[in-house]
């Protein structure tokens, strides 16, 4: 397989008079993979790495979701963020001539790709849910808000963004902290400080928290119709959202199961690559882990 660079991968469309950005990469059954919602991020940010065990598999979509990495958003939302990302997945799965897709989300991606099964179940094949965003995730133990969402709240706060908060919200993120480099965290601090990184925040304060749209983000109280194959992922140190989070949509989706991975915080996909790409990918297969 050709390297996999963030040039090469790199695609644009127009869908619905929005464009979106995405990479793609490999042949075979499509996967759609969500990214979270931190400062900066990105689906190369967070899958880059991934893609080439996913794309030997998989039609792989790393898509950006509305507001990061060049995927636009309107200006005045008239419904909630997930389900708009919900209908722009879809829109896009339809452009690219795909009938049915895996999807698998981290966080808020997780969060999209649950509100996606709920409004337009048959476009949906199997899901990998990964430390779940708080739409699903109910914490019932550990107190919330978590380390890490406190971190990331106070990055923005007066007298504003540092390389010394985005370290403290790194490290939330993982177990390993010899993950956490210098380089990582200026590579993330220079991402999370342009206006692109200003337009995702933007478009998650326009169409995630007003009052209105609240019923839309409570999918813990639909969660019992997500009838899809799906694998609930959880790393057991997670600091952003506690493994706690994941027992009341276990309960409740009656084909879910649950794999959570000890010695692992919330970007299971990096502290412990190997591990997560081999069960997420096993599962997508329908094939023995």
């Amino acid at each position: 397989m050709t390297d996999l660079t963030f040039e090469n991968t790199s695609r644009h469309v127009n869908v619905g008079g929005y464009d979106v950005a995405y990479h793609e990469a490999g042949e075979g059954p499509a996967l759609v993979m969500l990214h979270g919602g931190g400062s900066g991020a990105s689906g190369w940010s967070n899958f880059g790495a991934n893609l080439p065990s996913y794309a030997k598999h998989f039609r792989t979509l790393v898509v950006n979701q509305p507001g990061f990495g060049g995927t636009g958003y309107p200006e005045e939302f008239s419904r909630h963020y997930l389900t708009f990302t919900a209908d722009l997945i879809t829109d896009l799965l339809d452009e690219l001539g795909i009938e049915k897709s895996h999807v698998l989300g981290n966080s808020l991606g997780a969060a999209a790709a649950a509100k996606t099964a709920l409004v337009h179940p048959e476009r949906l094949d199997r899901i990998v849910l990964m430390g779940t965003g708080t739409a699903l995730s109910v914490g019932l133990f550990a107190p919330r808000p978590a380390e890490g969402l406190s971190r990331l709240q106070e990055f923005n706060k007066p007298p504003g963004p540092s390389l010394a908060k985005m370290e403290a919200f790194l490290r939330t993120l993982v177990y390993n902290q010899d993950l956490i480099t210098p380089e990582l965290v200026q590579q993330r601090f220079d991402a999370a400080v342009t206006f692109e990184a200003s337009d995702g925040n933007r478009a998650l304060t326009l169409g995630y928290h007003p009052p209105q749209f609240a019923h839309e983000a409570q999918l813990w109280k639909e969660a019992d119709q997500i009838k899809h194959e799906t694998l609930i992922t959880w790393g057991r140190e997670d600091r952003v959202q506690p493994l706690d989070g994941a027992f009341l949509a276990l309960q409740l989706m009656p084909n879910a199961r649950l794999h959570v991975i000890p010695k692992c915080g919330h970007w299971a996909q990096a502290d412990r690559k190997d591990e997560f790409e081999r069960v997420s990918i096993s599962f997508l297969r329908n094939a023995p882990v």
